[in-house]
């Protein structure tokens, strides 16, 4: 799947102070955000619309998966590669379906995020 990134100013000693507080009650400003996003899509996506792109998505997502347990499974030299086992996540349409009246959880982000920049006046979020 490929990603965007959202890049917008922020004056610096708020998101220090923001980010002092939230440290506090262990949340992150960037979890923070990505909820928010996920709800505003769910609120002014439609559903059917969402549901096309997630299976658009979710092909896209088990090539990668593929490709990364192959790199990550190769045998090294004189050691017999490990069996691996695929976990699969249930699509969001089945999470919808079994829990009709709770709101979707948010996607774990997959990628790891970059050091903060401290010369870097704005916020940077990849999705």
């Amino acid at each position: 799947m490929s990603t965007t990134e959202l890049k917008f100013p922020f004056p610096s000693e708020r998101l220090d102070a923001l980010r002092f507080f939230m440290d506090k009650k262990q949340q992150t400003v960037e979890k923070e955000l990505q909820d928010y996003l996920d709800k505003t899509y769910e609120k002014f996506v439609p559903q059917n619309v969402r549901e096309y792109v997630e299976s658009r998505i979710e092909p896209e997502q088990n090539q990668e998966q593929t490709a990364e347990s192959q790199q990550a499974s190769a045998p090294e030299e004189n050691q017999a590669p490990a069996p691996r086992e695929r976990q699969s996540r249930p699509s969001r349409r089945q999470r919808e379906q079994a829990a009709p009246d709770t709101p979707p959880a948010p996607e774990t982000q997959t990628e790891p995020e970059a050091p903060v920049e401290e010369e870097n006046q704005g916020m940077t979020m990849s999705m």
